[in-house]
């Protein structure tokens, strides 16, 4: 059984993206994926997107783009749009580069990973969707 707890981290980068640019194409890719190269390319292209919101957050001074928010033992990812008042809020983390390796690595040996996580992204997003 997959343990996709591990790759949460993943999976909330996975949908910070997603919900940013209102796009499901690299969760997709992910999901469907029949090789690990797949898999590798659609993790750095999410990467590249992730630190443009990142950076975009940060010259915006919050109007835009993805932040990480703790409180506590609370974790949260914001994901703010320009024309939409209230931030999309993704309960997680952002990927560390060695969560990033430890999952290029597991789903490399196991495709069946990087689907579940894709998955669980996907849950992410329609939760985070209901507002």
């Amino acid at each position: 059984m997959v343990d996709i707890k591990q790759h949460r981290g993943i999976a909330c980068s996975l949908a910070a993206v997603s919900l940013a640019s209102g796009s499901y194409s690299i969760i997709d890719r992910i999901a469907n994926a029949l090789s690990e190269d797949s898999v590798i390319r659609a993790i750095y292209e999410n990467s590249r997107i992730l630190e443009n919101l990142i950076r975009r957050y940060k010259e915006s001074r919050g109007l835009e783009g993805v932040a990480e928010k703790t409180e506590g033992d609370k974790r949260e990812i914001i994901v703010k749009l320009k024309d939409r008042k209230e931030p999309f809020i993704i309960h997680g983390y952002l990927a560390s580069e060695e969560q990033v390796r430890k999952f290029i690595e597991e789903s490399s040996r196991d495709i069946g990973i990087a689907r579940a996580v894709a998955s669980y992204a996907m849950s992410m997003v329609a939760y985070s969707l209901r507002g």
